[in-house]
């Protein structure tokens, strides 16, 4: 923990999946002009990628990170034939993280198709000329064993000093259904192994969150669960990650993710959200100010 973020309560809202979707980038520009959002990750291979760079310069002050994106039956940036290892289903990345493990244990995933993705995907966003404050993860797949040297590599490559660490709480979340014990273990699978790399990252002089929420909320931090973990925030540098959207009805039809859009963006506007921020003293910030520690 960087010493001089340890004696006050800092909050990094963060929205994923930022031009993936127009109803994602619409919901970004909400949460941030009128709610409690100050940062969102940029994918470089989503459909309305464009539309998202064009809005970001009109959303002065918000964090811009980069979500490096390995799954979700998205198209990459490099044309598919020049990563075959991750391009089988439809010339487009494979469906979700489970597949991709599966695929990367078998040995069946390049990890130079890899780099050379994750390579495209980060030039492409920075030759936008937005400002980057960090790098994440679609699914957090920048964290798998595997990968994680290939972004951290990436990171020292370009400069970007900041790295989110996805390790929730380990007792944090448990519900008593198979679905739910299921999820429990993924997430503290993943927690463990994304708290592992924290020392490379020090060395390296990457600047990570303290703390980290939204695994077992993702697609669905009602207002009341945003309270929830409000009222937990400790010292330090702590990151809640969400998915709001403008159009819950259209995201389905696309993704198929079951997630509540348009009640994480309920949440990020709700005044008695912040109210909770302003009586438990907790500074709003974006990974511009951990680049600046």
């Amino acid at each position: 923990m960087d010493n001089e973020a340890a004696m006050v309560k800092k909050l990094i809202v963060n929205a994923d999946d930022f031009g993936i979707h127009s109803a994602v980038n619409k919901a970004v520009c909400r949460g941030f002009e009128s709610g409690i959002l100050t940062s969102t990750s940029l994918m470089a291979g989503g459909t309305a990628f464009d539309e998202a760079v064009h809005l970001a310069r009109d959303l002065d002050g918000i964090g811009i990170g980069i979500h490096l994106t390995l799954v979700g039956g998205l198209p990459t940036v490099l044309p598919p034939e020049e990563v075959p290892s991750l391009t089988w289903e439809n010339r487009c990345l494979c469906t979700d993280y489970g597949e991709l493990i599966r695929r990367d244990l078998k040995g069946l995933i390049r990890m130079d198709d890899v780099y050379r993705e994750w390579d495209a995907q980060i030039q492409k966003i920075l030759d936008t000329g937005l400002p980057v404050t960090h790098i994440d993860g679609h699914q957090h797949m920048h964290m798998w064993n595997h990968f994680f040297p290939i972004a951290l590599t990436l990171a020292k490559k370009y400069h970007i000093s900041c790295m989110r660490v996805p390790d929730e709480k380990v007792f944090f979340g448990l519900t008593p259904t198979p679905k739910g014990i299921f999820r429990f273990a993924a997430k503290n699978g993943l927690s463990l192994m994304a708290r592992s790399h924290r020392p490379a990252l020090k060395e390296a002089g990457i600047h990570t969150n303290d703390h980290f929420w939204g695994m077992m909320y993702g697609g669905h931090f009602y207002e009341h669960r945003m309270i929830f973990i409000l009222n937990r925030i400790g010292e330090g540098i702590s990151e809640i990650m969400c998915h709001p959207s403008a159009d819950t009805a259209a995201m389905e039809k696309t993704f198929h993710w079951g997630y509540e859009g348009e009640e994480e963006l309920k949440s990020l506007t709700s005044a008695s959200v912040r109210n909770v921020l302003n009586e438990r003293k907790i500074q709003l910030v974006s990974y511009q100010e951990l680049k600046k520690s």
